[in-house]
């Protein structure tokens, strides 16, 4: 008898948790998703997964950045990171609004650690990556592939994706969202970024922020997304 109920216990034990869908919400974007949120050039995404909740850069506005998270129905005292990008003030206006209202919160600047790391279970930093400056993403295990997050992708949209999938030992990647920084680039360099993100099996991209109109109109031709926007929500189950 009781070996029979060790063995139930040990296959028990074997037997991963169901987890939660990935939450993902655009809090700040150069565009709304919602006509009650308010549009500026800047950038913020709050993850959630399995109740934990992280801040992915704030904004540049703090008023507006801490509106919109409150139309989003978001209590800072449930936030328990934020990671920033890249030190931008249009990625950085919010810490101190924020900071204020939950002083247990913990910021993570990219300067502050040299690899990667696990924020909560199954989100994680890249830590620094080189680039003019130098920036973190942040990447989001699940059963289907990985989640990218970028904040201005200033080291390169492939080299962040290409970084992520080494790191976390992926082979593809279910989502790419965020400021993909190629407003700057021809259709010809827009197009040479995608063909390779491809090869790196990235199945869905959500441009936003910095990443230009061209290139917004070439990667939503490219690629399923959904639409981007401080407001948008996506659920990944």
């Amino acid at each position: 008898m009781l070996a029979s109920v060790l063995l139930l216990v040990a296959m028990n034990a074997a037997v991963p948790q169901a987890a939660g869908p990935l939450e993902i919400r655009i809090v700040y974007d150069n565009v709304s998703a919602r006509s009650d949120m308010h549009a500026d050039w800047g950038f913020a995404a709050l993850v959630t997964l399995d109740g934990r909740r992280v801040l992915f850069d704030t904004g540049t506005k703090a008023d507006l950045f801490m509106e919109n998270l409150k139309k989003l129905g978001t209590d800072p005292a449930s936030i328990e990171h934020i990671v920033i990008s890249h030190d931008h003030g249009d990625h950085t206006g919010g810490i101190a609004s924020l900071t204020a209202r939950n002083p247990r919160i913990r910021v993570h600047m990219p300067e502050a650690r040299q690899g990667p790391f696990e924020l909560v279970p199954g989100v994680y930093s890249t830590g620094p990556i080189e680039g003019q400056p130098r920036e973190q993403a942040l990447v989001i295990e699940t059963p289907k592939g990985l989640v990218i997050l970028t904040g201005c992708s200033h080291p390169g949209l492939v080299k962040i994706v290409e970084t992520a999938e080494k790191q976390r030992g992926a082979n593809s990647v279910r989502l790419l969202l965020g400021g993909f920084h190629l407003l700057q680039q021809t259709q010809e360099q827009i197009a040479a970024t995608i063909a390779r993100l491809k090869q790196l099996k990235v199945a869905a991209a959500v441009p936003t922020h910095c990443s230009g109109d061209l290139a917004i109109k070439l990667f939503r031709e490219a690629f399923p997304a959904a639409p981007p926007g401080a407001g948008a929500h996506i659920v990944l189950h």
